[in-house]
């Protein structure tokens, strides 16, 4: 007896799965791209996504290209823009962050297949000004005096977000944005799949962080934000205020929250790390270490080289 070709993605066959592939394509057809979106309707879609302080440096643009074809904007009006933003008074540093903000959201768009087939972000050629090397240094006893001080806040999860700060070099949107699902309490690491390089990677905290998670947090469902507001569900607690507050209060109002970042590459490296490593470890370019710091690694290089002469 005839009988019609099975259509059914997964099926069984001496009690093993067999995917039919052709079935399984059929079943789930490409998704079309959003070819009528604009600008506006994509960076909005991608600040819902992604809360950690882009709506400030997108809302010019958004003002700008509102109405424009998301996959329409192209290269040459970006890096004009650049230079009148230069010529009209901000930093080369603010003028790359930005070109680097609107370069997220198309990475976001691709990845959700929401961009034409074939479609290259316009930053990608963006030319990258010359940026001043902030360094800005901080002693462990100041480090220490933040981390006592943000337990004075009524919300506790204030310390547990600066430690893992301090001691994973992670970036802001990176610690903020995790859910439990990402955390593994067991081995003290949490992984980070979206990242502002675009490779994953694993960060690691200590046991002392461990204990006071575990002290702050009775409950810890998968798919709940650790730092959500409580304010509107599914958004990422600012602490912009306490931290402003707490930097001034030992002293250091200088200090940024990305300044941790560096501070771990700084202990990182002169624990007899590699810039490689270090770089991997807080997920930054080794060349801009190299720039920071790589006059450390040729201390710890120079004192393992005269070391080898005994």
């Amino acid at each position: 007896m005839l009988t019609s070709e099975n259509t059914s993605p997964v099926s069984r066959h001496n009690g093993q799965i067999r995917i039919n592939l052709r079935a399984a394509l059929e079943a789930k057809p490409c998704a079309e791209p959003s070819l009528q979106m604009t600008f506006g309707e994509l960076a909005r879609a991608y600040l819902a996504a992604h809360y950690h302080g882009a709506d400030m440096q997108l809302r010019k643009w958004i003002e700008r290209l509102e109405h424009r074809s998301a996959w329409d904007v192209n290269a040459q009006e970006l890096a004009l823009a650049g230079i009148a933003m230069i010529e009209h008074g901000y930093s080369p540093s603010t003028v790359n962050r930005n070109m680097s903000q609107i370069g997220s959201v198309y990475r976001w768009a691709r990845q959700r297949l929401l961009s034409p087939v074939g479609f290259v972000s316009p930053t990608i050629s963006q030319h990258r000004y010359p940026e001043t090397m902030r360094r800005v240094f901080i002693s462990d006893q100041e480090l220490q005096k933040l981390i006592d001080g943000a337990a004075g806040e009524k919300d506790r999860r204030f310390q547990v977000f600066i430690r893992l700060l301090a001691e994973t070099g992670a970036r802001k949107s990176e610690v903020a944005e995790r859910r439990w699902r990402d955390v593994d309490m067991t081995a003290r690491s949490i992984e980070v799949m979206d990242t502002k390089t675009g490779k994953p990677r694993m960060m690691f905290f200590s046991q002392t962080t461990q204990e006071l998670m575990q002290r702050v947090w009775i409950s810890r469902p998968p798919n709940e934000l650790l730092f959500e507001s409580a304010k509107a569900k599914e958004t990422v607690t600012s602490f912009t205020k306490p931290w402003n507050k707490l930097r001034k209060a030992i002293g250091r109002a200088d200090f940024n929250l990305n300044d941790l970042r560096h501070h771990r590459a700084k202990l990182l490296i002169e624990s007899g790390s590699t810039l490689a490593v270090a770089s991997q470890t807080i997920g930054n370019s080794s060349l801009v270490l190299y720039r920071r710091y790589g006059h450390l690694e040729s201390q710890a290089l120079e004192v393992a080289a005269k070391a080898s002469w005994r």
